[in-house]
């Protein structure tokens, strides 16, 4: 007999700041909730200290199991969601493959990326590199406004959850739920993928943008054009124009680029103040994702012949060959056109 959705399972695999987020959130939900930290110091410490330090200091019930054991965190589990940064996506993928598949079960857990971010070198979706290593589970990706302070405060928010299975993504929709996080659901992964994706590049721009205090004219032009880049792009890899108006195109976008809540806004508005990278990523001390993302879009965009100004300046900061206030007066000196 299938349990009751309300309460299935969930394994998170990431003990960082969204990973224990979505755990607080579902587990204050009535979920059984595991969370999988890979090192086993960082384990022990939540376990004991029941403490989350980022993106602030924050009480970890005690309902929520945490392990740095993969076969323990995947164990009779229904629903296992990805909350690690997109570059070491493939390796945890592969390692909860050979433990899914070891243990003979035809009852597969389905798989729901929470990463937002593209694969470097091959510039494949979160989705698809699940899809590609961990054969014969349903793939979902969950995207949307979702900042973590906020949702740790009890402020409300909304998601989005997409699979190319729109079943799949109408049954999470009510598991993944909670009070104050309301998930819609959609089949367009695409979308909803690349939305969550450029956002971040975006974001770093918007941090810049108001670190140099261009004004508010600037950063909704920014933000407007910002949109179009990611719509441009994500239409070409057959995303619908509809999913970039919504929740985890520009809802997600507007509430990344708002403040320094935002980790990859805080990248831009440190770099505009003439603070080196190296120190500002170490002083973040977790993964800014618009950082490999810029290179990976701008790599894409090539491959497919597409101009990205906005991306493209973001990437040219990042690595050194521009400055910030450069970079918003290349954008401002290129050839006139139609919006």
């Amino acid at each position: 007999m299938e349990r009751n959705v309300e309460k299935r399972s969930v394994t998170i695999l990431g003990a960082g700041s969204w990973g224990l987020t979505l755990a607080h959130l579902w587990c204050h939900s009535g979920r059984p909730v595991t969370v999988y930290c890979r090192n086993q110091a960082g384990a022990l410490k939540l376990s004991t200290t029941r403490l989350m330090e980022k993106p602030r200091a924050h009480h970890i019930r005690s309902e929520v199991v945490i392990t740095s054991s993969l076969a323990e965190a995947l164990a009779n589990t229904d629903l296992v969601v990805f909350a690690c940064n997109s570059q070491s996506m493939r390796d945890l993928a592969t390692a909860s493959a050979q433990v899914i598949l070891a243990s003979g079960s035809s009852n597969r857990p389905v798989l729901v990326s929470a990463t937002k971010g593209l694969e470097l070198g091959t510039q494949l979706r979160m989705s698809e590199v699940l899809s590609a290593v961990v054969p014969g589970c349903g793939v979902a990706s969950l995207s949307g406004p979702n900042l973590a302070d906020e949702v740790l405060s009890g402020l409300p928010t909304a998601s989005v959850v997409a699979s190319a299975d729109f079943a799949l993504a109408r049954s999470l929709q009510s598991q993944l739920s909670a009070p104050k996080f309301r998930v819609y659901a959609s089949d367009d992964p695409v979308g909803i993928e690349l939305g969550g994706t450029l956002k971040n590049v975006i974001a770093i721009a918007a941090g810049a943008c108001d670190g140099l205090s261009l004004g508010v004219n600037a950063k909704a032009s920014l933000l407007t054009r910002g949109l179009a880049e990611i719509t441009r792009l994500a239409v070409r890899l057959g995303a619908k124009p509809q999913t970039m108006a919504g929740l985890a195109g520009m809802g997600d976008l507007f509430a990344t680029c708002s403040g320094p809540l935002s980790r990859n806004y805080r990248v831009g508005f440190e770099l505009a103040r003439g603070k080196a990278l190296s120190l500002i990523l170490e002083e973040l001390g977790s993964v800014a994702e618009g950082v490999p993302a810029a290179e990976a879009v701008c790599e894409l965009s090539k491959r497919l012949g597409l101009e990205l100004p906005i991306a493209e300046q973001v990437e040219s900061t990042l690595k050194g060959n521009s400055t910030p206030a450069g970079a918003i007066m290349a954008l401002l000196s290129r050839p006139l056109a139609s919006e």
